[in-house]
């Protein structure tokens, strides 16, 4: 019985109940208090062979390899705490078995060291129904336990139930103990409170720091409103939050779908309608609803506010000012504006990094690849994550920023793809993601609806600057985007407020850093922006007008990378790279010289950065694209390139350029492209002068050097050979 518990296990999860009031009741005893209840518990789960694999404060989560076991630990937990003296602060304790499937895990920081959600969610779920002195069970408990139940123990049928978050009901059972209380109060499922709450087909995936913070701001305020991008799950983080906080509200927490409404006309009789209540000759329904909530602490729940905003502002606002104890959750991609307002953004799932995979055994742990494999194994059962399909999701999951609705459409297509096949596809993931559930609203059936439903709803400058602003990859500064985005249609005024709004709209990120502030699109809108960019016939101009900033960028930073400012310059380009590279791959199709000078005033930043490799591809292509060119810029470019290839130690191309250079340049009479290649063929002594007649110090130092290394190494063969 030493091995830990695996296969099939029986999971006995405990919680006090009242711990913080107790803490903060009794701050001289809790401390004394807790480590006599600890001392309880380990003692009866060490007598019954339980392994504790976590504690969490005061709640313990033990494992057993019968469900015999945990059920006789139950008891004997259940009548020591009974037993005690506690004097005037008795613990009671709620408890919660259930029996599943879990394996040990390797990464002893997830799950207290054991892999297994769906069973420990159940049995997490169970406990907190239970009230305290408390013991819950389960159907797959009961079955095995029912022929063998201790003498005078039984167990009492409590029906079917619907736990928090679980897809079907749970049978549930409570251990009656001779000389315990046996009579609670109804447990706490859903069933026990006032709501409507839609059942949900799917488990619900991490969030679990986002959850704790939303349901303190909304015991602490009175209105918060999710925001987020189309797809990020604001609705389903929604009504688990609303499920969590059923026990906090007396007259119920009612959730009320707008998605499919287009008359804001209706929206209070959508809500009276969500309470049951008819409407009443002589009163608005305006009227009747204010009347109805007055006095009443619920929670209501508004989903999808962003295509009736005003009106959902209004009558909030209205709302709230009518009823006291009321509180409102809203959803929207953006807030509502009314005043204490508390918005909060709903994130992606969290990622993997791509470049730096985790082990296998501890890729689920993120978020997103979390929600791909579960809903994978809906669609095909047998689906699991290998070392082979393993870099795969992780892609996957990267490329569409861990939003949960496009992972699920992905995840959808496992039973005619593989996951290699689903990631080589998402540059066309606009028609690869298609397919969602018949019966979902049609914006979430794809994912282009879903983009759709929020580029519909945006002005007509605000799509033409969403569109203009797709052209940049890893993001932007302000000033690029004046820069490259306005014209007689948008000015430079209007690109300095525009972008706020399409933040506040979820379309557009804001990013704070020790460089200023940045802002990025999601890559999944970004793709669908650039389609509609290209529809509109101003994509070439734009791309055009994005290579002209990055080479006046590279222009400015080239001389700055000699200089004292070398570090700033050479972060600037750093966070740039992804749009310089785009520049490059838009000069390499329409345009071979800006391509040439592109790279070539990059040369330094490709060889300090480490990025030399992929100058040279950069080098090679401007190149071949400009055979034949007589110019100081390919001179240059040449030159340049050369030193790039002897640091990479690619002697042939730097003597093939080098030389190419040599010629070039004294032809065109450049001397300080010549300087460059007398430098990079090793002629020191010549590249010194000509590097002190043109001012050119920094050059002048380098051959110095080199002329110095030389004497040095000659005068080192020559003592050697006076020695000999």
């Amino acid at each position: 019985m030493n091995k830990l518990p695996s296969g099939t296990v029986t999971f006995l999860f405990t919680d006090i109940e009242g711990s913080t009031k107790l803490a903060l009741g009794y701050p001289d005893k809790w401390e004394s208090l807790r480590t006599r209840h600890h001392a309880i518990l380990q003692s009866a789960m060490d007598a019954h062979n339980g392994y504790v694999f976590q504690i969490i404060g005061d709640a313990f989560c033990v494992a057993f390899h019968t469900a015999g076991d945990a059920l006789r630990a139950a008891v004997k937990s259940q009548t020591d705490l009974h037993n005690e003296d506690w004097d005037d602060t008795p613990i009671k304790v709620r408890m919660g078995i259930n029996t599943g499937t879990a394996q040990i895990s390797e990464d002893t920081d997830h799950s207290g060291g054991y892999k297994g959600y769906t069973s420990m969610a159940r049995v997490q779920r169970l406990m907190s129904a239970a009230h305290g002195g408390q013991t819950l069970i389960s159907l797959a408990t009961e079955e095995l336990v029912r022929d063998e139940l201790p003498e005078n123990i039984s167990l009492r049928d409590m029906g079917e139930r619907r736990l928090k978050d679980l897809i079907r009901p749970e049978h549930i059972y409570q251990l009656v103990i001779p000389n315990l209380p046996f009579d609670f109060p109804p447990i706490k499922t859903l069933d026990a409170y006032h709501h409507n709450l839609p059942v949900q087909m799917t488990s619900f995936i991490g969030r679990e720091k986002e959850m704790s913070e939303i349901k303190e701001s909304i015991l602490t305020h009175r209105l918060i409103t999710l925001t987020g991008s189309g797809g990020t799950g604001k609705t389903r983080l929604s009504l688990q939050v609303a499920a969590d906080l059923l026990d906090q509200f007396p007259e119920g927490v009612w959730f009320v779908e707008l998605a499919a409404l287009s008359d804001p006309n209706l929206i209070p009789k959508m809500i009276l309608s969500a309470f049951g209540i008819p409407e009443q000759s002589g009163m608005t329904i305006l009227q009747l609803l204010m009347d109805y909530l007055r006095e009443k602490k619920i929670l209501l729940a508004l989903d999808n506010c962003e295509h009736l905003i005003e009106a959902c502002a209004k009558l909030v606002d209205a709302l709230l000012n009518s009823a006291h104890v009321l509180k409102i959750m809203a959803t929207g991609r953006e807030a509502l504006g009314v005043k204490g307002e508390v918005v909060w953004q709903v994130p992606s799932l969290s990622l993997p990094d791509v470049k730096h995979l985790p082990a296998l055994e501890q890729l689920s742990q993120y978020e997103a690849v979390q929600l791909f494999i579960e809903r994978a194994t809906l669609v095909q059962p047998h689906f699991i994550v290998t070392k082979d399909n393993a870099p795969a999701i992780a892609q996957i999951c990267f490329r569409l920023d861990g939003i949960p609705l496009a992972l699920e459409l992905a995840a959808a297509r496992v039973k005619m793809l593989s996951a290699d096949q689903i990631s080589s596809h998402l540059d066309d993931r606009f028609r690869l993601l298609t397919g969602g559930a018949r019966t979902a609203l049609p914006r979430q059936q794809t994912l282009r609806a879903m983009i759709d439903w929020s580029y519909d709803l945006l002005s007509e400058n605000e799509c033409l600057l969403l569109r203009r602003l797709a052209v940049f990859a890893g993001g932007w500064t302000l000033e690029l985007a004046e820069q490259v985005c306005s014209d007689e249609k948008i000015d430079q005024y209007e690109i300095l407020e525009m972008p706020g709004k399409l933040v506040d709209k979820s379309l557009v990120i804001m990013i704070e850093g020790s460089a200023g502030t940045r802002y990025r699109i999601l890559e999944t809108v970004r793709q669908y922006a650039r389609e509609k960019l290209f529809e509109s016939g101003e994509g070439e101009r734009i791309r055009d007008g994005h290579l002209k900033a990055f080479i006046d960028l590279a222009e400015q930073a080239e001389p700055e990378i000699r200089g004292h400012n070398q570090l700033i310059w050479l972060d600037q380009l750093d966070v740039e790279i992804e749009n310089l590279r785009s520049a490059l791959e838009w000069a390499q199709a329409q345009d071979a010289e800006s391509c040439l000078r592109l790279a070539s005033l990059l040369w330094r930043f490709w060889d300090i950065r480490d990025y030399g490799s992929e100058g040279l591809d950069w080098f090679t292509k401007a190149f071949a694209m400009t055979e034949g060119l007589h110019t100081v810029m390919r001179a240059r470019a040449l030159a340049r390139a050369s030193i790039v290839a002897n640091n990479l130690n690619d002697y042939k191309l730097r003597k093939k350029w080098a030389e190419e250079a040599h010629k070039l340049c004294k032809e065109l009479d450049d001397k300080p492209g010549l300087v460059l290649a007398l430098t990079s063929l090793d002629l020191s002594e010549e590249a010194l002068y000509l590097s002190r007649e043109i001012g050119d110090h920094g050059l002048a130092g380098v051959n110095l050097r080199f002329l110095g290394w030389k004497a040095a190494i000659r005068g080192k063969e020559t003592l050697n050979g006076l020695k000999t």
